[in-house]
């Protein structure tokens, strides 16, 4: 490994980043501290159309939420900038000049539609489409005459001789191309727009970037930028291809299909703790199974451990890291959390119902079950339709003194005849919120006032004497 260790998260500001992007910036900031080295950020927004500075400004927001702090950055600066690939184009016009004079690269004419037609005679031989290297045949002076007379050329990288490229992999191991197979391919455009391939080489070794852990959907891209830097003369990273996260129906996770984005989850409730420990288990199993702040994250963390078969993105999971990291908030953080939920609750129900929500889709469940009307499960409302109405009308009269035990004896006394208290205590709880689950039911008894318990009681004996096909569910 070199001495020097950094790693970088080029995220494109063309839209939410989703949480397969933020597992990848995960691991490299994890691998980064890990390794004593250092993590940076810069912005790919080569994409002039699809970037805008709002997404990058909510993209640092999310990576910073996360708690991955970086080093250098757009936002912070520092030795290697500028930290925009738009704000670069110096830096790439002095390494294409050097590529130019060196003939490592030379101008392609060839219209889109003698591409497609190439492609189509490949395609009938059953060939692997490549560029044919037409104009690569070209001599230098040719291709000087014809750029100056204004004819409208990209650069493409002159692949060179015959031959096997191999290299190793720090997730996926020991891999291999033939050259022959790549073709002379596109790195930019005549008027300086150069595209990811160059880009992103030329910007990793002037950071000095040492490793690079990225998607696997990059492998294919691996070869043609190791032979970017034997032209560059200089030796490329350490290559790690993360298996990508999927969804449940095995497609990758992707911003223009409306993939789930870090700030949905924050919108949600979701806190940094919960996401981290989700994404950093994702393809690396740790021994621990608590809830991991980032320092021990960062000491569990082995790059030998990353598997490499893809992980489904997995909601049940994600909530589970939630339910843990909700758990460890203190009464005044956790309150803190809930006053943040876009629906209005008060504090005292969000402490009631703290150990039965998720996110904030939760907590308003409650709210709407415990002071909205009545609206039962299926499940209670089948508890409700089985009980005596007595049982019914006894709690809209009943001023509800005492806990529910009382208040179960007190109508058992009344009706001697009555089904037994562990019967009722199910209906009680359907009555009081609607459902046959949730928090301690002298919790919630408490938590009603007399009038309100009753108004339930009013509202279930409506439910209970209503015809079948007019009831609310």
């Amino acid at each position: 490994m070199q001495a020097t260790i950094r790693l970088r998260f080029a995220p494109s500001p063309t839209g939410a980043i989703h949480l397969g992007n933020a597992r990848t910036a995960l691991f490299n900031f994890l691998l980064a501290a890990r390794l004593g080295g250092t993590f940076l950020i810069r912005v790919e927004d080569t994409d002039r159309e699809r970037s805008e500075l709002r997404h990058e400004s909510q993209l640092l927001s999310d990576l910073r939420w996360l708690g991955l702090l970086w080093a250098e950055g757009p936002d912070v600066g520092g030795p290697h900038g500028p930290y925009r690939q738009s704000e670069r184009s110096a830096i790439y016009a002095r390494h294409l000049e050097r590529c130019r004079k060196g003939e490592r690269i030379y101008p392609c004419f060839c219209s889109m539609e003698q591409l497609a037609r190439d492609r189509a005679e490949q395609e009938s031989r059953r060939q692997a489409p490549r560029y044919v290297g037409r104009c690569g045949k070209l001599s230098r002076t040719e291709g000087e005459r014809r750029l100056a007379q204004g004819e409208s050329a990209v650069w493409r990288w002159r692949v060179g001789r015959s031959r096997t490229l191999v290299w190793e992999d720090l997730v996926f191991g020991s891999r291999r191309m033939e050259t022959d197979e790549l073709g002379d391919f596109v790195i930019s455009h005549m008027e300086g727009r150069v595209g990811f391939l160059f880009a992103n080489a030329v910007d990793d070794l002037e950071m000095e970037v040492s490793h690079v852990l990225r998607g696997e959907d990059h492998l294919s891209n691996t070869a043609r930028q190791i032979l970017l830097y034997e032209g560059l003369e200089s030796r490329p990273p350490e290559y790690g291809h993360l298996p990508l996260l999927v969804n449940p129906g095995g497609a990758p996770l992707a911003k223009r299909e409306g993939a789930r984005s870090i700030a949905w989850v924050r919108s949600q409730g979701f806190l940094p703790d919960a996401v981290c420990n989700y994404l950093a288990r994702l393809g690396h199993p740790y021994a621990s199974s608590d809830l991991l702040d980032l320092t021990k994250l960062i000491e569990a963390f082995d790059l030998g451990k990353i598997g490499r078969a893809r992980a489904v993105m997995d909601p049940v999971q994600l909530a589970h890291w939630q339910k843990q990291a909700l758990a460890r908030l203190d009464a005044r953080m956790f309150e803190a959390w809930a006053r943040d939920a876009p629906a209005c609750v008060n504090p005292d129900l969000a402490a009631l119902v703290r150990e039965n929500v998720v996110d904030y889709a939760d907590l308003g469940l409650w709210r709407d079950r415990l002071e909205g009307r009545v609206s039962l499960t299926p499940e209670a409302r089948a508890a409700v339709a089985a009980v005596d109405p007595a049982f019914l009308r006894f709690g809209v009269t009943d001023g509800g003194v005492g806990d529910t035990r009382a208040f179960i004896d007190r109508y058992r006394s009344a009706h001697p005849e009555a089904a037994p208290a562990r019967q009722l205590y199910p209906v009680l709880r359907a009555i009081l919120t609607g459902s046959l689950e949730g928090p301690e039911l002298g919790r919630i008894w408490s938590w009603y006032r007399p009038e309100g318990r009753r108004e339930r009681f009013q509202e279930a004996c409506r439910i209970h004497t209503a015809p079948a096909q007019g009831r609310q569910t």
